[in-house]
């Protein structure tokens, strides 16, 4: 059987196209590896599923009575997941969710909650998370916390919005719940930082490490509150979040920690046993005999 020209060029042109939509069907349906947390491609669907971590939120409630105006039931939120161990809400935007780290983990690097919701589902958006690296009370010098950047918001999407001036001057705390504290943080920068892994690419038990990481990024273009600067053993919390444009960079919200209050039930719950009472009547006597008696 014989082919024109007509008909040749045709074939080859079906060819070409068939070749075309092969190769765009193996590109998008990679997945990048990547050194940092949050830089993995999201795809629409997963970005415009319901946000699961939104479940979570009937362990917390508006009052009054605390800082933020949220009290927060850690028994309730740990029976239905008991990696669950602080809340964060920032005020002036939507972020208000619990904050969670894989317990059993053995990689101290470990992302879990990348791709995983509170309820253990895999997929996206994932949850707010620390890694196992950094201790679960918010002691260590440099706390890191990860979440995404949806099209649709949630997560730490609007973390963004801090990269505007006015919205940066406006809005300044970031205020963590724990089951025993209620910590306050003050922003003192905003900036468009490296893909880094930071607690990798810093060994923030050292001193010089965290001042290293904070000249790193003084150096950065972003937004600074000049009145709030971290002293030497102030406690830093750090907000990282993604670009939906350019992988190969992170935004950074940084604060330090100005306020540690105890919670109620922590500061009421302490019954003084026997031994205490004593400690404290010798201290008594101790002080009286150091005073003079005035006749």
């Amino acid at each position: 059987m014989k082919f024109g020209k007509k008909q040749i060029l045709s074939i080859l042109a079906i060819i070409a196209f068939g070749a075309v939509i092969i190769c765009a069907g193996l590109r998008g349906g990679r997945t990048e590896g990547t050194e940092n947390t949050e830089n993995i491609g999201i795809s629409e669907a997963d970005a415009n599923r319901e946000d699961l971590s939104q479940a979570s939120e009937a362990g917390a409630n508006p009052s009054t009575d605390e800082p933020g105006g949220t009290k927060v039931d850690f028994e309730q939120l740990k029976a239905q997941n008991p990696d669950i161990y602080a809340w964060i809400t920032i005020p002036g935007t939507g972020i208000d969710y619990p904050v969670l780290q894989k317990r059993d983990a053995k990689d101290p690097y470990d992302n879990y909650y990348l791709d995983h919701q509170v309820d253990l589902s895999e997929g996206f958006p994932g949850v707010i998370y620390s890694q196992p690296v950094n201790r679960r009370d918010f002691t260590d010098s440099v706390t890191v916390l990860y979440g995404h950047n949806l099209k649709k918001g949630g997560m730490f999407s609007d973390l963004h919005d801090f990269a505007d001036k006015d919205f940066f001057a406006e809005n300044s705390q970031v205020i963590v719940y724990t089951p025993e504290e209620i910590l306050t943080y003050e922003i003192f920068a905003a900036v468009d930082f490296s893909d880094a892994l930071l607690p990798y690419e810093y060994d923030f038990t050292e001193s010089a490490e965290v001042q290293r990481h904070l000249a790193d990024v003084e150096k950065c273009q972003g937004n600074f509150r000049e009145e709030t600067r971290p002293q030497e053993g102030s406690k830093i919390l750090v907000l990282s979040t993604c670009y939906a444009d350019r992988e190969e960079r992170r935004l950074l919200v940084e604060a330090v920690l100005t306020e540690e209050v105890l919670t109620a039930e922590t500061a009421t719950g302490e019954v003084p046993t026997v031994e205490m009472l004593a400690e404290e009547m010798q201290l008594v006597e101790v002080l009286a005999k150091a005073l003079p008696i005035e006749q």
